[in-house]
């Protein structure tokens, strides 16, 4: 059996992290190490994480200092990138994963068996939510061969290869393009749901809308698949703040002149990877 290690950052989950912590430590297969970062909170969440580590010889808490702002992107990176520094085992996976949420049984032994597999990069079950109905169902719409951030997997090969996480807007998409550019495949578990206590919800604020054409900009896509991109960010959202804020933060970019986050070799591989995604709206 492969072995893997787990990094979780958490800003103010006192409500939400007892639950997720059950439901890892109740799995039939357990990590070399799972690293628990308090980032920054001001409720009981370390108090709760200490309480586990008690109990639990794989469980290592550390403090990382951050902005109380909520910066997309930018600051949940950072934070798991602190935990990874702290990891001192070797694992064949890593998996980041967000602290409101619930594994089901079984979760790390097929993640596991999904790694046999050495084309697979990166790999995580589908998220699904408390409808308004009361039934637990995926609602979000993003494609159904994207991992979602809250529950990334990755091969220590892809991870290494992809040179970590970047701490920007559009992370958790370049981290898949990357792999995909180095050879890995992406595998989705569509039938292995993972409970998300806390709604993604459709409000996208200004700041968040600007960061995201940022991104689009920093990953290369030019000017034309980038406005195309926030033409099928808007066809999903629904959202004119949306799509206004996005193109200005695209050609905010070029303005500016701001640096790209990619290679030109990994640009040209994402614009034409991102060209045949918008086409399949």
């Amino acid at each position: 059996m492969k072995t893997f290690s787990i990094v979780v950052p958490a800003h103010n989950e006192e409500k939400l992290l007892p639950s997720f912590l059950k439901s890892v430590c109740s799995q039939n297969l357990l990590p070399e190490e799972m690293i628990l970062i308090d980032d920054n909170s001001n409720d009981s969440t370390k108090k709760i994480m200490i309480d586990y580590q008690s109990k639990n010889d794989f469980i290592k808490v550390f403090s990382h200092k951050s902005s109380n702002e909520h910066m997309p992107g930018s600051k949940v990176v950072n934070a798991f990138l602190f935990g990874y520094s702290k990891l001192t085992k070797p694992y064949d996976f890593i998996l980041k994963l967000d602290a409101d949420l619930i594994l089901p049984a079984k979760y790390f032994q097929l993640i596991s068996k999904t790694f046999s597999n050495p084309r697979i990069g990166i790999a995580g079950g589908i998220l699904i939510e408390l409808s308004k109905k009361g039934i637990w169902e995926s609602v979000h719409p993003m494609k159904k061969n994207h991992v979602r951030g809250g529950l990334k997997a990755y091969s220590s090969k892809c991870y290494r290869k992809i040179g970590g996480l970047i701490p920007e807007m559009g992370w958790d998409t370049i981290d898949e393009i990357l792999a995909m550019y180095y050879g890995f495949e992406v595998k989705v578990l569509n039938n292995v749901k993972v409970k998300h206590l806390r709604p993604i919800g459709n409000v996208y604020s200004r700041n968040s809308s600007f960061l995201q054409g940022q991104a689009f900009y920093k990953m290369r896509y030019g000017i034309i698949i980038g406005i195309l991109a926030c033409l099928k960010g808007f066809l999903i959202k629904k959202s004119f703040p949306f799509l206004f804020w996005s193109i200005l933060g695209v050609m905010n970019g070029y303005l500016k002149n701001e640096p790209y986050i990619v290679t030109k070799s990994q640009g040209e591989f994402i614009r034409r990877f991102r060209l045949k995604s918008i086409l399949r709206v």
